[in-house]
């Protein structure tokens, strides 16, 4: 991937170009080039995978009427530029020329035909048009923002603010998306006015016309087909095949990353059938609740690769605290993406620039713990005085210690049992439980907060006909659209990788796989509490250990509770004092400072209070570096 940045509608200005660009050169530190005109001034930073000597960007059309920057790849490149060749002279071997000479062909129809991960800027120099565009899922992060009759665009808010016009304010609403759906929402930022171009759009401007053109080209459908647990499985291992094939075309080695989970396993397996020398990376932590090196080693030496560790402790997460922020430019209140980044700089120390990861398994084919939730809680409504139900909450979560005591958790989950026909119900238990550490907030922050409902705020983002679609097939399609884009892809996926240079690689969000995936009936997918990813694990089976392949799904997750303890905490510690609480005005100093002690003292145990303090620590943090322009 590289990072981009420009404007259009406004006139030439080289220094003001540069510097958009040298403030994302993590994202390309191996070259960059600028492309300007009366009207479009745009550049790109890049990171090379095809066509190293020539494939710096921007790129033109033969004629020089059509000119694009772009971040990403298109993996069905080869294919589409034999489509091309007879008609259009291509100039250089770079995997994106494809889409100028697609457009020319079909206009933005053309975009359909892509597979891979992009986000671009094109300039249609004869019509005047000027063009954004986002890949399906939104792996590759794509902001613009108006100032008068001038759109800015750029991969990371950052470059946008280098403009002195663009204003650094927060976005109260959206901080309270943030504390509810424990991101911003799909099109949304942390800052006013500066906006998401949406996964799977394209938007048009003219010249001389103010206002943008919005038009979707691809959207989930779960229209069901006719499968068989065989055909089903063939059809997977097929499509799956090539999809991480053509993931491992560059002209560099690609790495994969390894959990020690059926997801990562599998891509590991399969890219073991075209890589000579597969290299995999994994994580692990002292904390032994959240340690998978076990599982880890099992599949490297099952599938001999060259394995490298990344070890984590305490201190380097706190470290890691001040770069995460600056990187992923939003709150957090999880911290996953902390652990992202040791690991991603383990690969760029290795000489790797792309690693295969497994993000979209668990939503697609049904391996998270929030599908089996709804399974229980829709259980307990219709049965509510069964004696099953503590039974089936501890099978919920055989990796959380001390099982005995989820009493509280039992009783917490029949809370709204009388809705289970709201089209929201396997997430409204997530998000009100989220939303009541808005608590925490300053009273006066609370008090101007509008009391919006989940369905309105979300009314945008959803597909048509989302209303008529299944229980499991909605609980997907919030998973995907809440969590999956706006944060594993994000703020644990892209911003952490390209932090240290490394773009990730998805071969479970191939369109192809995900339209495959959409079209199983639920019990080719979750068939029971202890049979999740039924396909995905029916494969597995043949390449893997059984032990990985049937390997209870043990989440991703950091220890947060012991960031707070550790030394390294120390030198942010200060942003939580009464002084910077009161500076930045957005939560109450009393509690704040009562959560930090109680989590210096070892006493935090509740998940709901860290996540609490992780969000206060990095709002400060994200509002010391971006609102009041600092750097720690």
């Amino acid at each position: 991937m590289c990072g981009i940045a420009g404007w259009f509608n406004a006139p030439q200005d080289k220094h003001k170009l540069e510097t958009m660009l040298r403030s994302i050169r993590h994202r390309g530190p191996e070259g960059s080039g600028i492309y300007q005109s009366d009207l479009v001034s745009f550049g790109n930073t890049r990171l090379a995978f095809v066509d190293l000597e020539a494939g710096q960007q921007p790129l033109s059309n033969e004629t020089g009427t059509i000119w694009l920057t772009c971040n990403g790849e298109i993996f069905n490149h080869t294919e589409l530029r034999r489509q091309l060749t007879p008609r259009h002279t291509f100039k250089t071997l770079c995997d994106v020329e494809v889409i100028l000479h697609l457009y020319e062909e079909h206009g933005v129809e053309g975009f359909k035909q892509l597979n891979g991960q992009y986000s671009f800027a094109l300039w249609d120099s004869i019509n005047r048009k000027f063009i954004l565009c986002r890949d399906r899922l939104g792996i590759c992060p794509f902001f613009y923002t108006f100032i008068g009759e001038t759109l800015y665009f750029a991969s990371e808010i950052k470059a946008l603010l280098t403009i002195p016009e663009i204003p650094r304010e927060p976005d109260l609403s959206v901080m309270q998306d943030i504390w509810t759906f424990w991101t911003p929402l799909p099109g949304k930022t942390a800052f006013k006015n500066i906006f998401e171009v949406l996964p799977a759009y394209h938007y048009t401007l003219e010249f001389g016309k103010r206002d943008i053109k919005k038009e979707r080209y691809w959207q989930l459908d779960f229209t069901e087909g006719k499968w068989s647990e065989e055909t089903a499985k063939e059809a997977f291992s097929s499509i799956f095949d090539d999809a991480v094939k053509i993931r491992l075309k560059a002209d560099v080695p690609i790495a994969s990353y390894l959990s020690g989970g059926v997801d990562s396993s599998v891509i590991g397996a399969f890219a073991n059938h075209y890589a000579s020398e597969l290299h995999t990376f994994s994580i692990t932590f002292q904390h032994p609740d959240y340690d998978e090196s076990e599982y880890q080693l099992q599949v490297a030496r099952h599938l001999g690769t060259i394995h490298h560790i990344t070890r984590c402790t305490a201190d380097d997460l706190a470290s890691a605290l001040p770069k995460m922020v600056w990187h992923t430019e939003v709150p957090q209140l999880r911290a996953g993406p902390i652990s992202m980044l040791p690991l991603s700089e383990n690969v760029n120390r290795h000489g790797l620039k792309a690693v295969l990861t497994g993000e979209g398994a668990d939503e697609f084919f049904m391996g998270y713990d929030i599908f089996k939730e709804t399974a229980v809680r829709q259980f307990m409504a219709r049965n509510p005085g069964s004696a099953m139900r503590r039974s089936l909450v501890r099978r919920l979560y055989p990796y959380l210690p001390e099982r005995d005591k989820l009493r509280g958790l039992e009783l917490a989950m029949q809370e709204g049992l009388e809705h289970t026909d709201d089209v929201l119900f396997s997430h409204m238990f997530r998000w009100n439980s989220t939303a009541r550490l808005q608590g925490y907030f300053h009273p006066e922050v609370r008090a101007g907060l509008a009391a919006r409902p989940i369905e309105e705020r979300l009314s945008g983002i959803l597909p048509p006909g989302f209303r008529n679609w299944s229980s499991p097939q909605q609980a997907q399609t919030l998973e995907i659209m809440t969590f999956m884009t706006p944060y594993l892809l994000s703020s644990q996926g892209d911003r952490v990788a390209m932090a240290n240079g490394i773009e990730g690689r998805f071969p479970f969000l191939d369109h192809r796989l995900i339209e495959f995936a959409n079209s199983l009936p639920q019990t080719l997918k979750l068939r029971s509490l202890k049979q999740d990813k039924y396909v995905l694990r029916r494969v597995a089976e043949t390449m893997l250990p059984d032990e990985i392949a049937k390997r209870t799904k043990f989440p991703y997750r950091a220890p947060i509770q012991d960031i707070f303890k550790s030394k390294s905490f120390d030198n942010i510690s200060d942003l939580l004092s009464e002084k910077q609480l009161n500076k930045t005005g957005l939560f109450s100093t009393q509690a704040a400072q009562k959560l930090l002690n109680k989590a210096r003292a070892g006493q935090m145990a509740s998940e709901m209070e860290q996540m609490a303090l992780m969000g206060i620590v990095t709002t400060q943090l994200w509002h010391h570096t971006f609102i009041q322009n600092n750097h720690l």
